[in-house]
């Protein structure tokens, strides 16, 4: 039996950061039904749309795979009345509009709790429900830039910024919101009785994200440089390097690690002074050593290199490395030895990133088409026969 089974999730959410966070709890065993607008729906449906997955795109698929779709218009009288008919029967509210809006629809938190009063209400958006900024809108790229998050990308300080090349911050934002949910579901199996509020917003999770180089940043009052591929130890082994046929990531973070990559490469001298001092354990870091005269060396034996055969060689003397591969190559050559996380039924969507050991995979029914579930769910109105939790009226 999965976690959440017997738990019910409103879910009024759309693009990347809210869906993620149901996805999360639907893959934990809770029924999440989908609140949409009238014909278009999320508009995560219309992102590359391909007509063999029954016309529905790959990035709403894979976070959405399970749920039921209700189509209701929010800006009705009617549609607020069947949203707060559904609102009675679930356990967890789940939002991401703008601040004010779920407000101004008649959903904020206290018209919820008026028809639910031990519903967990969560509210996701970018600049957190209130502050100077709460009323900007915001997408990745953008919170991105605002948060320091690209300034940290790149190679060299005069380097234009770069975004981190997925959208990272919504995907942490969803799992943040799913964490806090559950941190929630406790307090009330705990016999919590008091009105839960969530803010989650995307700013918080980037920092989350971030929270060693804020550190730094706190305590110097200074940004940190930009360390572009090399590791954040900074030993002249931890870096990404060209070879022959492509590039190889090595962590060679301490002394004996370091002499083993030294002595793979062809040369042993590397690891030895004035490049690495005397009186050092092999279990010593060998951080600030990574000087240029020592790089340009490792740069000259790594370019004569194979990619393919040093990560071997590497990971079977100890020495963690992986050749640089594209998503496509990961998935296809190394993630299915791993038996992975894939949700079974669903091949473009994956569950949280950690298995039940013993159990079988997940498996979800795919995402569903627009307005699938609109007629059953409104017309029932109330709490499956199935759930079982001591949350509320069952």
């Amino acid at each position: 039996m999965l976690p959440l089974e017997g738990f019910r999730v409103l879910d009024l959410t759309h693009v990347l950061a809210g869906p993620c966070a149901t996805h999360h709890l639907r893959c934990l065993g809770a029924e999440v039904i989908k609140i949409e607008r009238p014909e278009s729906g999320d508009p995560m449906r219309a992102l590359g749309v391909q007509p063999q997955l029954r016309g529905l795109p790959p990035g709403f698929r894979a976070l959405n795979a399970g749920k039921k779709s209700v189509v209701i218009d929010l800006a009705t009288t009617e549609g607020r009345e069947a949203a707060l008919r559904l609102a009675a029967t679930a356990d967890i509210f789940v939002e991401n509009f703008r601040p004010g809006v779920a407000k101004r629809f008649g959903l904020g938190p206290e018209a919820v709790r008026a028809v639910r009063p031990d519903i967990i209400y969560c509210s996701i958006s970018g600049w957190g429900q209130s502050g100077p900024h709460s009323s900007r809108g915001a997408y990745d790229h953008v919170v991105q830039a605002a948060t320091g998050m690209m300034a940290l990308q790149g190679s060299g300080a005069d380097d234009p910024p770069v975004k981190v090349g997925f959208p990272v911050i919504d995907i942490a934002t969803g799992i943040s919101a799913a964490e806090a949910i559950l941190a929630a579901v406790v307090r009330r199996l705990r016999g919590d009785t008091a009105p839960i509020t969530l803010d989650v917003s995307m700013v918080d999770s980037a920092l989350a994200l971030m929270s060693g180089p804020a550190a730094a940043t706190f305590e110097s009052g200074e940004a940190p440089d930009r360390v572009g591929n090399r590791g954040f130890v900074g030993s002249p082994g931890a870096e990404t390097f060209a070879t022959a046929d492509g590039h190889i990531s090595v962590a060679a973070n301490t002394k004996g690690q370091f002499a083993t990559l030294c002595r793979l490469l062809g040369k042993p001298e590397l690891a030895r002074p004035p490049h690495v001092p005397e009186g050092l354990s092999d279990g010593s870091f060998l951080a600030g050593l990574a000087t240029d005269a020592l790089r340009a060396e490792l740069v000259a034996a790594f370019a004569a290199s194979d990619a393919a055969a040093l990560e071997t060689e590497l990971n079977a003397a100890g020495v963690p490395a992986a050749r640089v591969r594209d998503l496509g190559e990961f998935l296809r050559d190394v993630y299915p030895r791993t038996e992975g996380i894939g949700i079974a039924g669903e091949p473009v969507a994956v569950g949280p990133a950690f298995r039940w050991m013993g159990e079988e995979k997940l498996s979800l029914p795919p995402a569903p088409l627009l307005g699938a579930d609109t007629d059953t769910s409104i017309a029932a109105g109330t709490p499956s026969a199935a759930r079982v939790t001591s949350m509320g009226r069952r």
